[in-house]
C-alpha cells in the first residue's frame, strides 16, 4: 500500500514538474528546473530537462533558465558528469566533433536525434562558445581541473560550460518551410525597395535596418532568419562583374554589389552567420579593384563586415593594410568604417602602434565631427598596458579636455576616470553641472572608485554625484539625450541603475 502511495505521489510530483517546466513565466520554468533535478528519479528528470532545455525561449542569460536544472542533474551521477567533462575537454579545439558528442548525450537522455551534419552556421557557432571557454582563467590542467570534483569552484565551472553549449545549440532551431519562404520574400521585397534609393541615403538605411534584430525582440529562430537574409544579399555579389541580372548597366550592377554588402554589414552586425562565404565575398570585392577607386559605401561596408567577423572570432589575417589605408580615403564613410573597430583588429599585433598613430591624427586633424567622434571612442576603450602607444592616446584624449564637440569632452572625462588623473572627478562634476551633459560621461561614472584612491574623498563626491544625476533625472535629461538604439524609456531606467548603483555602493 504503501509503494502504492508513494509511486502515485511521485507520478503526481512529475506531472506537475513537467507542467511547471512548459509555463510561460520563465522564473517558474527555472525553479521547477531545479526542482526536478533534485527529483528522486534522475532518469525522469534527465529526459525532462533536456527536452525542456531544448525548448527554452531565447535569453541573453541562458544560465539563468531551465539549464540550471539541467546542469544539476548531469553532476548528480558521477559517471554522467565525468562523460559531459571528458566531451568538453576532448573537443575544446574540434566544434564539430563537439556538436556531434555532445547531441548523442542529449539524444541519449531524452532529447533530439544526434547531428550528423555540421554547417559551417553551427560550427562556427559553436567554435565561438568553445573558445570563450577557452578564454576563461582556467588553469593548465584543463577546464575541469578547477577544484574538487561536486565542490562549488569545479561544479561552477561545470554549468559556465553547460550553459554556453545549450545557448549554442539551441541557436541551430530551424524555421519552419512556411516561415522560411516568407522571411525570404520580405527580404527580396526589402533589398528590392532598397535599391530604388542611393547606397548612403535615410531611405536604404531605414529599409536595410530590420535586418539587425532588435535586442528585445531576439529569439532563436533570428539565426536561421539571419542565415535565409545572408543568402540573398550574398546572391547580389556575383563572382563576376558580368553576372549580373540581365539588362543591367554597369551602374546598376556595381549599386547591387554595394546594396548587397551593405545588407550583410547590418546582417553581420546582430548575427555571425555564412563566414566563410562573407569573408570569400569581402576578399573577392578587395581584390576586384583598388578600394580607393570604388564606390565609398561599398568600401564602407566591406570595412564593417571585417569589422562585424573579427569581434566574435579573431580572423586569422586581418586586413590591417585595408583599414589603415581607409583611414586616408577622402569620404568620411569609409574613414569612420575604417576607425571603428580598428583597434580590436590591430591589438596585440606589431601594427598596433600605427593604429593608434592613425586615430591620433584622425582625432586631431580630421575635418569631419564624425570621424573624429569616432576616433576618440576608439582610442577610449584602448587598454592601458603600459605601452608607448597607451601613453599617445591617452596624451591624446587629454589634449581634447576643451573639444568643442561634447561627445569628445565626455570621451575625454572617461579615460581621465579610468587612468586615475587627479582632476577627473572635478572635470565629471563640472561636465555634470551643464544643462545637457552628453550621454557618454555615464560610462565615465564606472570608473568613480568605491573607496579612497590617489586621496579622492569617494563618499562626498558620490555624494554630490548622485545629486546631480537626480537633477538630470527629474529635469527629464535622459529622455532628451538618450543614445540612438536607446529608447526614451530605456535611457530613463538606465540612469535610475545608476542611481541605484551609487547609492549601494
Amino acid at each position: 500500500m504503501f509503494t502504492k502511495r508513494r509511486a502515485r505521489k511521485q507520478a503526481e510530483l512529475h506531472e506537475e514538474l513537467a507542467a511547471a517546466l512548459r509555463d510561460p513565466d520563465a522564473e517558474v520554468r527555472r525553479k521547477a528546473s531545479k526542482a526536478a533535478a533534485e527529483s528522486g528519479d534522475l532518469r525522469w528528470a534527465l529526459g525532462e530537462l533536456t527536452q525542456a532545455m531544448e525548448r527554452e525561449p531565447w535569453a541573453e542569460s541562458f544560465s539563468e533558465t531551465v539549464v540550471e536544472g539541467f546542469a544539476a542533474a548531469l553532476r548528480r551521477e558521477r559517471a554522467l558528469r565525468e562523460r559531459t567533462e571528458q566531451i568538453f575537454t576532448r573537443y575544446l579545439d574540434d566544434p564539430e566533433g563537439f556538436v556531434r558528442a555532445w547531441t548523442a548525450l542529449t539524444a541519449e537522455l531524452g532529447g533530439a536525434p544526434a547531428v550528423r551534419d555540421v554547417d559551417s552556421d553551427l560550427r562556427d557557432d559553436t567554435r565561438s562558445c568553445l573558445q570563450q571557454l577557452s578564454d576563461r582563467a582556467w588553469p593548465d590542467g584543463g577546464l575541469f581541473s578547477v577544484g574538487e570534483p561536486n565542490g562549488f569552484l569545479r561544479n561552477a565551472a561545470f554549468d559556465d560550460a553547460v550553459s554556453l553549449a545549450c545557448h549554442a545549440l539551441r541557436g541551430s532551431t530551424p524555421l519552419s518551410e512556411q516561415e522560411a519562404d516568407q522571411v525570404r520574400a520580405e527580404t527580396r521585397t526589402a533589398l528590392k525597395n532598397a535599391l530604388l534609393h542611393t547606397p548612403g541615403s535615410e531611405e536604404r538605411a531605414t529599409l536595410l535596418a530590420p535586418f539587425t534584430p532588435a535586442t528585445e525582440l531576439e529569439a532563436w529562430t533570428d539565426r536561421a532568419r539571419a542565415v535565409i537574409r545572408a543568402d540573398e544579399a550574398l546572391a547580389l555579389c556575383p563572382s563576376q562583374p558580368n553576372e549580373g541580372g540581365e539588362g543591367e548597366g554597369e551602374d546598376e550592377a556595381q549599386d547591387m554589389v554595394t546594396l548587397g554588402v551593405q545588407a550583410l554589414a547590418r546582417i553581420l552586425f546582430g548575427k555571425m552567420v555564412r563566414r566563410d562565404r562573407v569573408l570569400e565575398t569581402l576578399d573577392r570585392l578587395v581584390a576586384r579593384q583598388a578600394h580607393d577607386t570604388q564606390d565609398p559605401f561599398l568600401v564602407s561596408a566591406i570595412l564593417r563586415c571585417y569589422h562585424h567577423l573579427h569581434r566574435p572570432m579573431s580572423l586569422e589575417n586581418p586586413p590591417l593594410d585595408l583599414f589603415m589605408d581607409g583611414l586616408r580615403h577622402p569620404h568620411p564613410a569609409v574613414r569612420v568604417s575604417a576607425a571603428d573597430g580598428l583597434i580590436a583588429l590591430a591589438a596585440g599585433s606589431p601594427e598596433e602602434g600605427r593604429a593608434v598613430q592613425g586615430l591620433v591624427g584622425l582625432l586631431e586633424h580630421d575635418p569631419d565631427d564624425g570621424v573624429r567622434r569616432t576616433a576618440a571612442a576608439e582610442l577610449r576603450w584602448l587598454d592601458d598596458g603600459g605601452t608607448a602607444h597607451d601613453g599617445l592616446a591617452a596624451g591624446a584624449l587629454e589634449r581634447q579636455a576643451d573639444s568643442a564637440d561634447p561627445e569628445i569632452r565626455a570621451l575625454s572625462v572617461s579615460d581621465a576616470l579610468r587612468r586615475g588623473a587627479p582632476d577627473a572627478l572635478d572635470r565629471l562634476l563640472g561636465a555634470l553641472a551643464s544643462p545637457d551633459p552628453h550621454w557618454d560621461l555615464l560610462v565615465g561614472l564606472s570608473y568613480v572608485p568605491d573607496g579612497p584612491r590617489r586621496g579622492l574623498p569617494s563618499r562626498s563626491v558620490r555624494k554630490v554625484l548622485i545629486e546631480r544625476l537626480e537633477t538630470l533625472r527629474d529635469s527629464g535629461w535622459a529622455e532628451r539625450n538618450a543614445p540612438e538604439d536607446f529608447t526614451a524609456g530605456d535611457a530613463r531606467e538606465e540612469l535610475t541603475t545608476l542611481l541605484d548603483t551609487m547609492r549601494n555602493r
